[in-house]
C-alpha cells in the first residue's frame, strides 16, 4: 500500500559482503556507549545507524516481522557508495542513504457453496432450482478490522462489507479481504425456500508469516417449505377419504393445488413464506358436513407445517379450575327424552361427543366424580349450526385441606384426618403429608366436618372445623392448624462450694449437636435470679453449654443433654418434674482461686488453735463425768 508500518515494529540485522571470501559478515554499530547487532523500527517506521558505515555491499535480514505481515520473499541487498541514488546529507553534512523494505499483508478469499435440499414425498413441488442467482448474502465485520500498517480502521464492528448475489450455479467468491472475523448471512432467497437466518461466523486469522492468501469455504444448505394437509372425520383419528380440497392464494385467488383426500395426508413443497393461503373443502364426503375454510400463513421454518380440517365436532372437556383435564370422571350425555346418547370416563384429552345432532339441546351429567374433586351440577348445552368445532367444559371445584403448624404455617405430616357428613358418615380419610389433600366424595352445597383423629408426634389435637362446599368454581382452601407441644427448661447457676445461687451475668448456648457446633440460640442470664430459661422447646434432643462464666468463676466444660419426648423431659437422661411451668436443673461453677501472702502460716495457726480447744473441751468432759460418778 506504500504506507509506513507504524502499528508494530520490525527488527533487522545487517550483514556486509566480504569480497575476498564472498561471505556475509554480521555488522554492528555503536548506539550510545554500546554496540548493537540489531535494529528495531521506531514510531516512524525507521531504524537507523548512529555511526557511519563504510562503503560496500550489504544485506538486511528481517529477524522480526511486523504484526499482520508476511516475511520478505527475497533478501534485501544494496550498495553503499557515493553514487547511491538515495544518498542525502543532514544538517551537519553527514551522508546517509535510505533503504526501503516493503512487507505484504496477507489477504483472504471466501467461497460460498449453496445447495438446495428437496423433499422426495411431496405430492406437488413448486420449487425451481435451475437458477440460484436470486439468493443474496450480506457480509458484515464481526469485529473492528484494521490496516496493520498504521492501525487505521478498514471496517468498524458491525459494518457491512458488501452484499453479494450467488452465481447461477449457487457459488460465490469474495476476494482480497483483509484478515479478521466476519459474519455472512442470507438476506434474500428464492420463492418456496426457507430463508437461512443463521449468521455464519468466518474467522480469517494469520497463522504464519509465509502464507499470503487464506481461503475459506462455507457450505450452506437451504430447505424448502413443506405444508401437510389432513382431512379427518369427527373423531380426528384417521384421514377422511373422498373430500375435494383446494389450496388458494388469498391475495389473488389463484388455485395453487387441488386434490381428493385419501388415506394419507397431502403435502405441498414450496409455498411461499409469509404468504397467506386458504384450505377450502369444495365437496364434502357422503355423510359429513362441509367444513368451513381454514386460513393459514406459511412460516419461515424447516419443520413440516400442518393444516388439519375437521368436520363438525363437539368436544367436551372435564377440567379443574385451572383448565387442566381431569381423569377418572364418568360423564353421560342425555337428550331431551332423558336417553343416554354417549357416556365415557374422562382422560387427559378432551372427548369428542358421539351421536349429536345440530340444533338440539342436551344435558351433561357427572355420574361418578374423579378422586379429589367435588361433584359438579348438571350443565345444559345446544349444538350450534356453524361448521366449527364446538367446545363444552364441565368444571369441578377442588376442596383442599392443609394441615399446618400454628407457629410457622409449615405443612405437618402424619396427622390422621377425617371428613364426615352431617350424619357422621366418613366421606374421606387420610394421613397428612407435605402437600395439601384434595378431599374426595364431596358435593356442592353440602356441609361437612373436618376432624383430627390423631395429631402428629409433638403436637396437640386441634378442634374440629365445620365447612360448606360452595357452588362457585374457585378452589376452596381449608386450613387446620396444630399447636406444637412446647416445654420450658430453666438453668439455675450455683456456687460449687457455698451451694448458693450466683446472681451475676453469664451466658449459655443451646445446640442441636453434642459437639456444640450447631447453635440454636444464645441466652444471657437473669442477674436478679441467677437463672436462664430456654423457652418453648419442641420435642427433640438439645445440648446446653456455658459460653461465658460469672465474674470470678471458672467456665465449665460440662455439656448438659436435654431430651423432650412423649414420656417427659429428661436432663442428662434423668427424668425431671415440672415446677412453675418449667423443668429446672442446677449448673455449678467453681471460684477462681487467688493465693494470698502468708496464707499457709495463718492456716497452720488456726488449725493448732482448734486442736488445743478440742483437747481442752475433752478434758472438761472427762472431769465432769468423773465428778458425777463420785456423787453417785
Amino acid at each position: 500500500t506504500g504506507k509506513k508500518i507504524t502499528f508494530s515494529n520490525a527488527t533487522f540485522k545487517l550483514y556486509k559482503l566480504n569480497r575476498d571470501t564472498n561471505e556475509w559478515e554480521e555488522t554492528s554499530c555503536k548506539i550510545g556507549k554500546e554496540r548493537t547487532f540489531t535494529w528495531t523500527t521506531d514510531e516512524n517506521a525507521v531504524a537507523y545507524t548512529e555511526d557511519k558505515i563504510e562503503a560496500g555491499t550489504y544485506k538486511i535480514d528481517e529477524i522480526k516481522v511486523p504484526t499482520g505481515f508476511v516475511k520478505l520473499e527475497e533478501d534485501c541487498i544494496f550498495d553503499i557508495n557515493n553514487q547511491n541514488k538515495t544518498l542525502e546529507y543532514d544538517k551537519e553534512f553527514d551522508a546517509y542513504i535510505t533503504v526501503t523494505i516493503g512487507n505484504e499483508q496477507p489477504t483472504a478469499n471466501i467461497t460460498i457453496k449453496k445447495t438446495i435440499e428437496l423433499v422426495k414425498d411431496a405430492d406437488l413441488s413448486l420449487v425451481d432450482v435451475t437458477d440460484l442467482s436470486g439468493i443474496k448474502f450480506k457480509l458484515t465485520a464481526k469485529e473492528t478490522i484494521r490496516d496493520m500498517a498504521d492501525g487505521s480502521v478498514i471496517y468498524k464492528k458491525g459494518a457491512v462489507v458488501g452484499t453479494f448475489n450467488l452465481n447461477k450455479d449457487g457459488s460465490l467468491n469474495i476476494k482480497n479481504l483483509p484478515l479478521g472475523v466476519y459474519e455472512i448471512q442470507e438476506i434474500e432467497t428464492l420463492k418456496g425456500l426457507v430463508l437461512d437466518n443463521i449468521k455464519h461466523e468466518i474467522t480469517l486469522k494469520q497463522k504464519d508469516t509465509t502464507t499470503t492468501v487464506y481461503n475459506h469455504t462455507e457450505n450452506i444448505v437451504n430447505k424448502t417449505t413443506i405444508t401437510e394437509f389432513s382431512k379427518t372425520d369427527i373423531t380426528g383419528d384417521k384421514e377422511l377419504e373422498g373430500a375435494t380440497l383446494q389450496v388458494v392464494d388469498v391475495k389473488n385467488g389463484n388455485i395453487i393445488d387441488e386434490w381428493v383426500s385419501g388415506k394419507k395426508s397431502h403435502k405441498i413443497e414450496g409455498l411461499e413464506t409469509g404468504k397467506t393461503y386458504k384450505l377450502i373443502e369444495t365437496i364434502a364426503p357422503e355423510g359429513y358436513t362441509k367444513s368451513t375454510e381454514i386460513e393459514f400463513k406459511v412460516e419461515n421454518t424447516n419443520e413440516i407445517q400442518k393444516v388439519t380440517m375437521i368436520d363438525k365436532v363437539v368436544e367436551m372437556s372435564k377440567v379443574d379450575i385451572g383448565g387442566e383435564e381431569i381423569e377418572g370422571a364418568k360423564i353421560q350425555v342425555f337428550d331431551g327424552d332423558k336417553n343416554i346418547i354417549d357416556e365415557w370416563v374422562s382422560t387427559k384429552e378432551s372427548h369428542k361427543i358421539k351421536n349429536l345432532e345440530e340444533g338440539k339441546k342436551y344435558t351433561l351429567h357427572e355420574e361418578v366424580v374423579a378422586d379429589g374433586f367435588v361433584k359438579a351440577t348438571d350443565a345444559e348445552f345446544e349444538v350450534t349450526t356453524d361448521k366449527e368445532t364446538q367446545h363444552i367444559e364441565m368444571v369441578d371445584k377442588i376442596v383442599e385441606i392443609t394441615k399446618t403448624d400454628i407457629t410457622n404455617e409449615k405443612e405437618i405430616e402424619n396427622a390422621k384426618l377425617q371428613v364426615v357428613d352431617k350424619d357422621n358418615n366418613i366421606i374421606d380419610e387420610w394421613t397428612s403429608t407435605k402437600e395439601a389433600h384434595k378431599v374426595k366424595g364431596l358435593e356442592e352445597g353440602k356441609k361437612y366436618t373436618l376432624i383430627e383423629i390423631t395429631a402428629p408426634y409433638g403436637y396437640e389435637i386441634a378442634e374440629s372445623i365445620e365447612f360448606e362446599v360452595t357452588y362457585d368454581k374457585a378452589t376452596q382452601h381449608i386450613v387446620m392448624k396444630d399447636k406444637p407441644i412446647l416445654k420450658n427448661v430453666k438453668l439455675v447457676k450455683i456456687d460449687e462450694e457455698t451451694k448458693e445461687v450466683i446472681k451475676d451475668k453469664f451466658t449459655f448456648g443451646i445446640y442441636e449437636d453434642e459437639e456444640c457446633t450447631k447453635l440454636i440460640q444464645k441466652i444471657e442470664s437473669n442477674t436478679d435470679d441467677g437463672i436462664i430459661v430456654f423457652e418453648n422447646l419442641r420435642y427433640g434432643i438439645y445440648f446446653i453449654k456455658e459460653l461465658q462464666a460469672p465474674a470470678d468463676y471458672e467456665i465449665s466444660e460440662r455439656v448438659v443433654k436435654v431430651e423432650i419426648n412423649d414420656k417427659g423431659v429428661f436432663i442428662d437422661n434423668v427424668e425431671t418434674e415440672e415446677k412453675d411451668e418449667a423443668y429446672s436443673f442446677e449448673f455449678t461453677n467453681k471460684k477462681i482461686e487467688v493465693p494470698q501472702t502468708g496464707d499457709i502460716g495463718n492456716k497452720k495457726f488456726i488449725l493448732g488453735t482448734l486442736l488445743l480447744a478440742l483437747l481442752g473441751l475433752a478434758l472438761i468432759v472427762i472431769r465432769v463425768y468423773k465428778d458425777s460418778k463420785k456423787d453417785k
